[in-house]
């Protein structure tokens, strides 16, 4: 299972695309994001690439109780719409939304025309570094590449002073604190750098269960804050702005605003239960 993660990874598949991906994410990190670790901010990044990019981003963060489904982004009258569970922790709605921001950049740079048609939908396998679809792969390198950037991985591992030669659970929860981004991810990335060697990073994948990553976190006290599942977000996006605008400016009959209002009303009480 453990050695899954890595055959399963875009780096070890297909490392001719992985080192393209690594050259666009550079470039994209210079046009939308600077030399800024990114961490939650990747829901800021993506609504200004969009933005720089002369279309529109509807980002709807809302706390579906199933952690099997992660996010799914559409396309529908020209507009974009994605989705993310922010019942996930933190860490996963970061990686969530870099995911599916690399569907969104596929789109608009004209590399790709499914998502008008199909859409994408990200599930919790397909996170977890054991998909086994290219484009699924593609996009957790992109998300991986852009939040955790070769440059400043190396920089904090210098900056902790941690021991490359000898990484720990630990070490590895220090950076995902630094990241923000789930362990398999942060692990993959220090493979993909070479920084850990494979046999390292199988033993880092078996210790890595939630009761060591837990204890670890604990005994350090960090890395804690991007484990929350933050099921107080309820964020509708520009819906409730544009129902407001539609009523002020007569757009839509009074029957109508009143059945969308309604319609808000039901889903965050939908979404709040307990």
């Amino acid at each position: 299972m453990m050695n899954e993660v890595i055959e399963n990874s875009l780096f070890k598949k297909n490392p001719i695309r992985f080192q393209e991906l690594r050259k666009y994410v550079k470039e994209f990190n210079a046009s939308y994001n600077g030399s800024n670790i990114i961490q939650d901010d990747i829901f800021s990044v993506a609504r200004n690439y969009v933005a720089k990019n002369d279309k529109h981003l509807e980002l709807l963060r809302l706390p579906i109780k199933d952690d099997d489904f992660c996010a799914f982004t559409c396309v529908r009258n020209g507009e974009l719409f994605t989705v993310l569970n922010s019942a996930l922790p933190l860490c996963k709605q970061n990686f969530a939304a870099g995911h599916e921001l690399y569907h969104i950049w596929r789109y608009i740079s004209d590399q790709d025309d499914s998502l008008p048609h199909s859409g994408s939908l990200l599930t919790a396998e397909d996170m977890d570094e054991t998909t086994a679809t290219q484009e699924d792969m593609e996009a957790n390198a992109f998300s991986a590449l852009l939040l955790v950037p070769v440059a400043a991985l190396n920089e904090q591992i210098d900056v902790y002073g941690l021991d490359r030669k000898n990484l720990g659970l630990d070490a590895v929860v220090r950076l995902m604190d630094i990241f923000a981004v789930p362990f398999k991810a942060m692990v993959l990335r220090l493979f993909e750098e070479g920084i850990l060697d494979k046999h390292a990073t199988i033993m880092l994948l078996q210790q890595g269960t939630s009761e060591n990553l837990s204890r670890s976190m604990q005994h350090q006290n960090i890395a804690l804050r991007w484990q929350k599942r933050t099921t107080d977000i309820i964020d509708m996006g520009f819906l409730p702005v544009l129902l407001q605008q539609n009523q002020e400016a007569n757009l839509l009959p009074e029957r109508r605003i009143t059945e969308d209002e309604q319609s808000l009303e039901e889903m965050n009480a939908w979404l709040s239960r307990k």
